[in-house]
C-alpha cells in the first residue's frame, strides 16, 4: 500500500469519527447503502422502448416511436421506487453526499457494457449539463459524476464540454410532458461540433421521466452531426 492509499484510509477514518455515514436507506450507522439496502435495489433486467414501454433490445426506441426522437434510446439502470436509489440520488443531488456518485455510477457500468458496444474510439461519454449558476449554487453537476466514474471504469473517452446549458430553465418537477419540451427548447447548445462529428454519444444522468432533457440534447448533438446519441440513467421516475 502506497502513501497516498494509506492517506486516504486515514482520512475517511478522522472523517468516519467527525461526520459518521447513516444508511441512506434505513439510517443504520456504517455505510451510504448498508448491505441490506444494497440486496433491496432491483437491477433493470429487461430494457424498454421509452416511449411505449414495450420490450426493446438495449432501451432503443422502437420501430413506432423512433420517427418522433433524435435520442437513440435509454439504457436505465434500476427502479426508482425499489430499495434505496430514491434516496441515494436524492442525497446525491441536493445534500451533498457526493460519495455516492461512486457507488452509482460503478454500479452503471455493467448494465452499460452489456447494451452498448463500447469499445472502440467513436465514442464519447459525457453528462447532462447544468446552468452554470445552477451548479454554482450546488458546487457540483451530480451527473458529471457519475460519467466521471464510468468513463474511469471503462476507459472511454469523456468530455463535459460539449453541450452547454446556456439558458437557465425552470426545475421539471414542476411540469409533465409537453410542459417539459417546451420549459428545455432552445436552451442547449454544442461548443465543438469537429469534437462529436460523425461519433457516438453517450449522455449520462441520474433520472429520467419524459426523456424531455436527453431528447433536447440530442437534438443539438445530431444538428452537429453526431452519428447516434444514447441516454445512460441511474433511475426512470
Amino acid at each position: 500500500m502506497d502513501f497516498s492509499q494509506k492517506f486516504k484510509l486515514a482520512k475517511d477514518y478522522f472523517l468516519d469519527l467527525i461526520f459518521p455515514k447513516f444508511c441512506v436507506g434505513c439510517n443504520l450507522e456504517g455505510e451510504w447503502i448498508c448491505q441490506n439496502c444494497h440486496n433491496k435495489i432491483v437491477m433493470v433486467a429487461t430494457q424498454v422502448c421509452p416511449d411505449c414501454n414495450r420490450i426493446s433490445a438495449h432501451g432503443r426506441y422502437c420501430v413506432k416511436c423512433r420517427k418522433k426522437h433524435r435520442l437513440s434510446g435509454i439504457i436505465v439502470i434500476t427502479y426508482y421506487e425499489e430499495g434505496p436509489i430514491k434516496e441515494a440520488i436524492h442525497n446525491l443531488k441536493y445534500n451533498n453526499v457526493t460519495e455516492l456518485g461512486d457507488f452509482l455510477g460503478k454500479m452503471m457500468v455493467g448494465p452499460l457494457k452489456d447494451n452498448l458496444n463500447i469499445i472502440n474510439d467513436k465514442v464519447i461519454l459525457t453528462a447532462v449539463p447544468m446552468h452554470f449558476l445552477r451548479q454554482a449554487q450546488r458546487g457540483y453537476n451530480q451527473s458529471e459524476i457519475l460519467a466521471n466514474i464510468i468513463g474511469n471504469e471503462l476507459k472511454i473517452e469523456k468530455n463535459f464540454k460539449i453541450i452547454k446549458k446556456f439558458r437557465k430553465t425552470k426545475s421539471q418537477v414542476k411540469f409533465s410532458g409537453k410542459k417539459r419540451r417546451e420549459n428545455l427548447k432552445n436552451s442547449f447548445k454544442i461548443i465543438d461540433k469537429n469534437t462529436v462529428k460523425n461519433r457516438t454519444v453517450i449522455i449520462v444522468d441520474d433520472v429520467t421521466t419524459t426523456g424531455a432533457t436527453l431528447e433536447e440534447c440530442a437534438k443539438v448533438l445530431r444538428e452537429a452531426g453526431v452519428k447516434r446519441v444514447w441516454g445512460l440513467v441511474v433511475a426512470r421516475g
